[in-house]
């Protein structure tokens, strides 16, 4: 869990640091903090929401990614899931059980997104559909 976790803690951090720094040196920031809203505010309410988008679209694919570094997590630590299942499914020739993996790793890709996406609408305004 530890060396998955690594990986994807690291890439998201990056990126929402180098969003919010981005996002602070945004004239908008500058005119907030001039009207004497605290930082606290302007780093909650305004900031981070705008940042958010990109740390969470990282963080998305990151999960994904781990779905296959879950394969091979569980084969060296000889873990019960669907890496060991997958695996033996394959080497079976077992053409049902690799369907419902493949089906079942859609399915988790396809919900991730979904929830990313309306995070990030929920998050930034600007990127609602109309």
């Amino acid at each position: 869990m530890i060396a998955l976790l690594i990986n994807g803690v690291t890439g998201g951090a990056q990126q929402i640091r180098s969003a919010v720094i981005k996002q602070l040196e945004r004239d908008y920031v500058r005119t907030l903090r001039s009207r004497g809203i605290g930082e606290r505010e302007v780093l909650f309410k305004h900031v981070l929401r705008s940042a958010a988008p990109a740390g969470l679209t990282v963080l998305s694919l990151q999960l994904i990614g781990m779905l296959g570094g879950v394969v091979i997590i569980e084969q060296i630590f000889a873990l019960p899931g669907m890496g060991p299942l997958a695996v033996a499914a394959t080497s079976q020739s077992d053409q049902p059980v690799v369907m419902g993996v493949v089906m079942y790793t859609v399915a988790v890709v396809i919900v991730v997104n979904l929830i990313v996406d309306l995070l990030n609408g929920w998050l930034n305004p600007k990127v609602r559909a109309s």
